[in-house]
């Protein structure tokens, strides 16, 4: 199998990509066309200084990765088909946003001829990239806005190539373990390819606010992923990419008269950030935040509501609506007496516990080990 795998730089795709190669006992390799490009380049004899490939003359730059992508097709074949002994995930770019204008960084010729049978792409915080970026060659030319919307140009133009070739198309939070992606490679797309039973996909749907400010429920959350996980579901929490409290840092700085604050970024390090700078990606963060989660209830088979309040949540209900009428079933934990007519009608079933609900699963012969 051969997974084509994007993310804009600052993503941590690699890094991610990696870390789930590390732990496939062997069975996935990872070949980073960018490092790729570079070897090649020093191989020819042009060394290109860190920073300046970007503003290489694009013939250049076309003619260096078309020699990259025809040394790899000489190595895609045994990767191939259900029974290959080997994945391979091909890490790289389609697009890089620099000097504030689009560059494309992918050939289509090479990308039919590779013909990839799953498509995915890496996303993160967008606080967490511009610290990664800051400690490089992008230092100082990004602000939030311009790593949103590239963010949001990466995943949609891989969209569309996976749309294009009718393939597969996933995106996976980076802070997702990695055993996510192998799930995904090993659990429901070559399972698919070999005439097997795929694993269950759910987008698990909670009152993010209500949760976030009560740490019983939070732990509560994760009670039900990992033991729906435990029990061969794959789980997408929405709450992975959480940039919806920027926004609120930043209106109660506003408030107090300051003009930054300081966030928390992967490794304990913090970053500051003008009260401006996120002021004016404010439409962007809360706009993406719900066409994101939609996209992710796409990508499931089902919707698993934790609804440990009574509280409304229009994030919750709009979700549940979104899913019952888009094919997926919704299956609610609501361990609450009274519940909305309108709550009934658009969940499949409510259960009083998700331990009910896997059982459930199980009985029915959902699970794929079941």
């Amino acid at each position: 199998m051969i997974i084509f795998a994007t993310g804009i730089s600052g993503s941590g795709r690699l890094e991610y990509l990696e870390a789930a190669a590390a732990r496939s006992g062997g069975r996935l390799r990872v070949v980073d066309i960018g490092r790729r490009m570079f070897e090649k380049s020093a191989e020819l004899g042009i060394e290109i200084p860190e920073g300046k490939i970007l503003d290489m003359d694009p013939f250049a730059l076309d003619y260096l990765r078309a020699v990259t992508f025809e040394e790899l097709l000489k190595e895609v074949e045994r990767y191939r088909g259900p029974d290959s002994e080997e994945d391979l995930v091909i890490s790289t770019h389609v697009c890089f946003r620099w000097k504030k204008h689009l560059v494309p960084a992918f050939n289509l010729y090479y990308l039919n001829r590779i013909n990839p049978d799953v498509y995915v792409t890496i996303v993160d915080n967008a606080y967490d990239i511009k610290a990664r970026l800051e400690r490089t060659q992008w230092r100082g030319r990004l602000k939030l806005k311009d790593i949103l919307v590239w963010r949001d140009e990466e995943t949609f133009v891989t969209e569309i190539l996976a749309e294009y070739q009718r393939k597969p198309f996933y995106i996976i939070a980076r802070r997702e373990p990695p055993e996510l992606l192998l799930n995904i490679v090993y659990g429901v797309e070559k399972a698919r390819l070999r005439g097997g039973r795929a694993m269950l996909k759910a987008y698990l749907s909670y009152p993010i606010t209500h949760v976030l400010g009560d740490p019983e429920h939070f732990r509560m959350k994760d009670e039900v992923k990992r033991e729906l996980a435990e029990a061969g579901v794959i789980v997408f929490d929405p709450i992975t990419v959480d940039e919806a409290n920027l926004v609120g840092l930043a209106e109660a700085a506003l408030a107090e008269g300051r003009d930054e604050v300081e966030v928390e970024v992967g490794g304990g390090e913090r970053l500051r950030l003008s009260v401006r700078e996120i002021l004016e990606a404010r439409g962007d963060i809360i706009d993406q935040i719900v066409a994101r989660d939609y996209k992710l209830i796409d990508q499931s088979d089902m919707i698993v509501v934790f609804y440990p309040t009574t509280a409304v949540s229009p994030g919750v209900l709009n979700e549940i609506h979104y899913g019952f009428t888009h094919n997926k079933d919704v299956f609610a934990i609501f361990p609450h007496e009274t519940r909305s007519p309108f709550f009934e009608y658009y969940t499949t079933l409510i259960f009083r516990s998700h331990r009910e609900l896997i059982e459930h699963l199980r009985r029915s012969g959902r699970l794929a080990g079941g």
